[in-house]
């Protein structure tokens, strides 16, 4: 079910020809067996195909599936949902930018920073510019530009969310990474309530 939302992004709702075993979000009126589940997939919009898909393929270790048309959809079994880029290769279409109504990156996931770090190599082996590894307090991430102009985040587990509280407090308390800290007030007043 295709729909935008209030910032023009188009999203689509689907159910996943594959078990999806990740815990939905349920509510009072949404039930598990209909709930979202998280990413199915990312669909880039690009003049021409062929270098990010050297990307997605020779540095992210994806392999094209399919193509239909000028649709092309590549996955990894590296992780068992949100496994899925499609790229819709549209040469006339002009450059998006950056503005409501658009994604910022697409982030991918990895076990550790020592992993990222692999990755980081194989991104400058490809001659590709790529930032130093950055600490986002609760992970650590690397960005590159792909050829076709996309923003890409490669993104740690480590060291996770029970950095600074335990399991069971997860959720209860605004939790800011250090850089905010000093925003807290101003950041606390415009959040809207979840009660």
């Amino acid at each position: 079910m295709p729909f935008q939302d209030p910032d023009g992004l188009q999203l689509e709702l689907i159910i996943s020809t594959k078990t999806d075993t990740r815990k939905p979000w349920e509510t009072g009126d949404v039930k598990a067996q209909v709930a979202t589940r998280g990413f199915h997939s990312v669909t880039l919009t690009l003049k021409s195909v062929d270098q990010t898909a050297s990307v997605l393929t020779d540095i992210l270790g994806y392999s094209l599936y399919k193509q239909e048309g000028n649709r092309y959809r590549f996955v990894t079994n590296a992780i068992d949902n949100a496994s899925v880029v499609d790229i819709l290769e549209l040469p006339t279409l002009a450059p998006g930018r950056g503005a409501a109504g658009t994604n910022h990156h697409v982030a991918f996931r990895v076990k550790d920073d020592g992993v990222l770090m692999e990755f980081r190599e194989k991104v400058v082996a490809k001659g590709l510019g790529i930032t130093p590894k950055i600490d986002r307090d609760y992970f650590f991430s690397l960005y590159f530009r792909e050829p076709g102009g996309v923003l890409f985040e490669l993104a740690t587990d480590n060291p996770g969310f029970m950095r600074d509280e335990p399991k069971d407090q997860l959720g209860t308390n605004l939790k800011l990474p250090k850089q905010y800290e000093s925003a807290r007030a101003e950041i606390e007043r415009i959040l809207p309530s979840l009660q």
